[in-house]
Order: C-alpha cells, then sequence, then structure tokens
C-alpha cells in the first residue's frame, strides 16, 4: 500500500485531524510550516493523504483519488473541502498580509499597500517547502490522540449558510465532521462500482452547486435540482413500465405518471423527484410546499430564461433576491439528506 498526500483547502479551518480507516487522512498544517494568513484569506490549507494498493497507483488512480475524496466530504458533510482548479488562471494582486493581534488604526494604514501593487498574471497553485514532507510514502503521518478530531453525534441541520459561504472569513470556527458523515463513507466504499459512481455524480452535483452558489446563482440552483435527479433515478425503477411510441422525439403512450390536468402519460420526471423527497426527505407540508417552489423556480430557468435575481442586470428586487437565496440553501439541505438517506438504505 502506498500513501501520497496532496494540499487541499476548505472554507472552515481543519484544527484537528481527521482518519477514516486505512483509507485516508485530513491533517492541519503545522506551526513549523503554516503559511502566512491574510485576514482576507478564505481558503484554508491542509493535508488530505490517501492510501492506493501498489498495484494501482499509477497518475489515473491519484488523479482519481485527488478529486474524489474532497468531493464526497463536501457531499457527505457540512464543510467544503476542494482543491484548485489548474484551468483556471487569473490576474490579480497580493493582499496584505496582517498579524492577528493588529490594531485598528495600523490595519486600515496598511490596507493601502494593495494599491502599490503590480497585477501578475498567476495561475492558482499552492506548495510548501518542507522538504521533510514527501509526498508519497508507506505510511500516514502519526497523529497523536489528543490531536484528532472528535465526531459530532449528528448535525442539526445538512446546510449552515455562513459554512458554505467562502467570501465570508470564519476562523473562529473548527471542522468538526459528524457521525453521520463516516456513515455515509461507510456505505459509498462499500458500494458496488455502479451505484458509487451514481453516488459520486450527485455529491460532484451537490459540490458544484456550493462552488457556484455566490457566483452562478442560477447554474449553481439546477446543479443541485440535477443532484436530486440522479438520486431519484438512482431509487426509482420505472424505466420499463414507460412505453415509447417513437424513439426519436420520445413520445410516449404508457407511463406511471400521468399529467394532472389532461390525465395523458407523461415521463414524470419532476413527480418522480418529489416522491423522492417525500420518501427520503421529509413528507410534512412545509417541505412539500418548497419542493413545488424548488421545481417552479427551476422551470422557470429552464423553460423561459427566467433567471436568479443575482445573476440578472435587469432585475435588482431584494424580497425576490432573498427568497431565491433562501431556497438554495433548502435546495442543497434536501440534496445532502436525501444522499445520505439513500446510503443508509442501501
Amino acid at each position: 500500500m502506498a500513501i501520497f498526500r496532496i494540499i487541499v483547502f476548505t472554507k472552515t479551518p481543519l484544527r484537528k485531524a481527521f482518519r477514516y480507516k486505512d483509507v485516508f487522512q485530513l491533517v492541519p498544517y503545522t506551526k513549523d510550516f503554516k503559511p502566512e494568513v491574510s485576514r482576507y484569506a478564505v481558503d484554508y490549507p491542509c493535508f488530505l493523504e490517501y492510501s492506493l494498493p501498489d498495484d494501482n497507483c499509477d497518475g489515473k488512480a491519484q488523479w482519481d483519488r485527488d478529486r474524489e475524496i474532497p468531493v464526497i466530504l463536501t457531499a457527505f458533510s457540512i464543510y467544503r473541502v476542494f482543491i484548485y482548479d489548474f484551468y483556471a488562471s487569473s490576474w490579480g494582486v497580493r493582499f496584505p498580509v496582517f498579524s492577528y493581534d493588529y490594531v485598528e488604526n495600523e490595519l486600515k494604514e496598511g490596507e493601502k499597500d494593495i494599491l502599490k501593487e503590480e497585477p501578475v498574471f498567476y495561475y492558482p497553485f499552492f506548495h510548501y517547502k518542507d522538504p521533510t514532507h514527501k509526498l508519497k510514502g508507506n505510511s500516514f503521518s502519526e497523529i497523536a490522540e489528543a490531536d484528532m478530531m472528535s465526531l459530532r453525534k449528528q448535525y442539526w441541520t445538512y446546510i449552515d449558510s455562513e459554512q458554505d459561504r467562502y467570501d465570508i472569513r470564519n476562523d473562529k470556527a473548527e471542522i468538526t465532521f459528524s457521525e453521520e458523515t463516516v456513515k455515509c463513507l461507510d456505505a459509498y466504499f462499500a458500494m458496488d462500482d455502479k451505484k458509487q459512481k451514481k453516488i459520486y455524480s450527485a455529491a460532484r452535483l451537490i459540490s458544484d452547486s456550493i462552488a457556484l452558489k455566490y457566483y452562478r446563482h442560477s447554474l449553481s440552483f439546477m446543479a443541485g435540482v440535477a443532484a436530486l435527479e440522479t438520486l431519484s433515478d438512482m431509487v426509482t425503477n420505472d424505466k420499463d413500465l414507460i412505453d415509447e411510441d417513437c424513439h426519436s422525439c420520445h413520445h410516449i403512450i404508457s407511463s406511471p405518471y400521468t399529467c394532472p390536468q389532461c390525465g395523458r402519460p407523461i415521463w414524470g420526471v419532476t413527480a418522480k423527484v418529489k416522491n423522492f423527497l417525500k420518501e427520503y426527505v421529509s413528507s410534512n407540508d412545509e417541505d412539500v410546499k418548497n419542493y413545488n417552489k424548488i421545481y417552479n423556480l427551476r422551470s422557470k430557468i429552464t423553460h423561459t430564461g427566467d433567471i436568479f435575481t443575482g445573476d440578472s442586470i435587469y432585475d435588482s428586487d431584494e424580497d425576490r433576491r432573498d427568497k431565491e437565496n433562501k431556497m438554495g440553501y433548502k435546495l442543497l439541505e434536501y440534496t445532502r439528506r436525501g444522499m445520505a438517506s439513500v446510503m443508509m438504505k442501501g
């Protein structure tokens, strides 16, 4: 077994190590090679160490695992774990770096230093200089028991608006995974390849939805809905019950779903997702109303081009923006709860 080590990032600081069996562990930076952190920094680096069998540790296997673990940890918890997109590039300047015990007046004066910086073209790349911390080895880093994370019993909510925001520094918080996260990891790694592929697809859509949430509001929402549809498709075996009359235009002549207005057979994607949510998430009246609101928003985006207020230069309705944001958070909560429920039920 070979152990590989990479840098990943979180939006909430990792202060204690987290080990999942002999599969992987997250390790905080130590004081010996912790980078300078500006008060503006919102990406916290930490180490991800993971194992691969000796007969399957080529570049492709490493590439896959580098991306898999951050995605599933994001989907199975209330925290965002991610790596940088090496295909991205940008112009930028270096933020001023301040100590944590700054004086308010000095900080304001120091902030002016950014105006002296010359823009540079860069790739989002992070590296550390400690030559003793190897990228490949035969064992995980040894962590003292006192430095290992104590798990929560459960999350009281599957979404935390402050934890998932990555434009707000939250250095007073810390990542604390839940026993539910471990149960999801157990279920995920016990699945056959077909089911695991489906769950990963949904998890990736959840991760993308969170990553886009404050930049591309409409796309973020659509990614969350796609995650729900992936999960509902995974547990609904109705494909054989739908009879297509034409495989070109996909006209159907029979289906377990019918139009509530005219009674004609329909594909019933929306009905299928709503049934999934009622069974795997919640069937109380308030949540059912939210399911309808979610699909009404989805239909407006996909069929009429009525994008979210946050993406529009023509609509500045603050009340509507607030409702869309709240429904976006509800959507992410439902996808995470639905995913966990699917995995727990096998």
